[in-house]
């Protein structure tokens, strides 16, 4: 009987192995057919509201993955829907190699990404390893890098090498100007053409004052990829730009400064990276019956930004010099569209003024600013509070606004030298 149990048994325990084996195969190939049948556009709809790290790590996950975020329409699609992000750079000697991308959620507090660039220079831009490359500017997911050097207390880039860089592919290309420029009278910028879908690298020149213009000093622009021919077009400054701007905000294919010299009739000014032609900007109409003294006075207190999509100014009050207003030009290039959209008072918060940038609006409502003393802050319109944000031991940075933007730099600049950075 003893016998008989045991040989019974033995295939009744066999079979179900075997069967609790077929059902977990079973659960695995119905849990990879579930996705596998997913239409492409739908899996592509999903991946497109993930944050840009998790979908980095999206591309090791499959083939077809792969291939849907690889496509041109998956960068554009998520470029449409991406949230508010910032980069950043710290500015101190050990760091400054690295780069933030860091993003505000609705409970209002910073996030930090787990993606961090670092350059080496000296193996893959071939140059010396105590070159140290800082961030320019920044437009449409490509960033502007360039060598700064100190004169008499003041920065200034080095014009010899300049780098466009995709801080998400790792990729950058060198464009060199060419010729001998003088760094005091020129800013580098980033700007991008929506109707060409093309980039270009302008080097804004300022006028000086009581120079004719065909003696005065021409901007540079240079277009990426095989329609720029790798060539620099010259263009005429103009006799009203006297100013280069300290910080720039990139708008409907366009770049904006402010001009704070006094004897430039227009504070507002633009580059049209289309047409390749400055143009200035109607005001509020409140500053147009500014006296002249008042003028000045707001020229120096005056930040640029974009708020939803919309240019935006703010200043100092001269009657209450604790109160900073903002304007909206909610219909772009019409005077008449400008609103006084907030009002912020700092009499509480003295130490945060004055602003120096604009970033943009948090996912809360929030808008986030930066002043003169690099401090990274959100103003709470509803309760009229601030609140000041420290990133995990980095302090002294300069901080970009930023579009998150997958398309491949060969792709975008076609036909010129490809180099990589490494990523970790």
């Amino acid at each position: 009987m003893g016998r008989k149990s045991k040989s019974h048994s033995e295939p009744t325990t066999s079979m179900t192995k075997k069967k609790a084996k077929a059902v977990k195969e079973d659960e695995k190939v119905s849990g990879t057919d579930i996705i596998s049948e997913l239409p492409p556009y739908i899996v592509t709809d999903i991946l497109s509201r993930l944050p840009f790290n998790t979908v980095s790590i999206c591309r090791c996950v499959c083939k077809t993955w792969l291939h849907l975020l690889m496509d041109p329409s998956f960068a554009h699609l998520y470029q449409t829907r991406a949230p508010p992000w910032i980069i950043l750079q710290p500015t101190y000697k050990h760091r400054n190699q690295h780069f933030y991308a860091v993003h505000f959620d609705n409970r209002n507090h910073v996030r930090k990404s787990s993606t961090r660039i670092k350059f080496a220079t000296k193996t893959h831009l071939s140059m010396g390893c105590n070159v140290k490359l800082s961030l320019l500017d920044s437009c449409n997911g490509l960033i502007l890098l360039g060598e700064i050097y100190q004169y008499r207390y003041h920065n200034f880039v080095k014009l010899g090498q300049l780098y466009v860089c995709n801080p998400i592919t790792a990729e950058f290309i060198i464009v060199k100007p060419g010729i001998k420029l003088p760094s005091s009278s020129v800013c580098p910028c980033l700007g991008f053409c929506p109707k060409t879908q093309e980039y270009k690298v302008v080097l804004l020149s300022k006028q000086q004052y009581g120079v004719e213009v065909s003696n005065s000093m021409q901007t540079l622009v240079y277009t990426l990829g095989v329609k720029g021919n790798g060539l620099w077009k010259s263009v005429n400054v103009g006799n009203d730009v006297l100013g280069l701007p300290r910080n720039t905000t990139f708008l409907n294919g366009i770049i904006h400064w402010v001009v704070r010299s006094i004897s430039a009739p227009q504070f507002i000014y633009s580059f049209d990276v289309e047409d390749e032609c400055f143009k200035p900007v109607p005001p509020p109409p409140e500053f147009v019956s500014l006296s002249p003294k008042q003028t000045a006075w707001s020229k120096q207190r005056i930040c640029l930004g974009m708020l939803d999509g919309c240019l935006t100014i703010g200043n100092v009050a001269k009657d209450a010099s604790y109160c900073f207003h903002i304007w909206v030009m909610k219909d772009y290039g019409v005077q008449a569209s400008w609103t006084k959209t907030y009002t912020m008072d700092f009499m509480i918060h003295k130490d945060l003024l004055p602003i120096s940038q604009i970033l943009g609006l948090c996912h809360n409502g929030d808008i986030l600013f930066t002043n003169y003393d690099r401090n990274l802050v959100s103003f709470n319109p509803a309760n009229s509070s601030c609140k000041i944000h420290k990133i995990e031991r980095l302090c002294y940075v300069k901080v970009l606004s930023y579009i998150p933007n997958f398309s491949l730099l060969r792709d975008i600049a076609r036909g010129e030298p490809l180099f990589n950075a490494t990523m970790r």
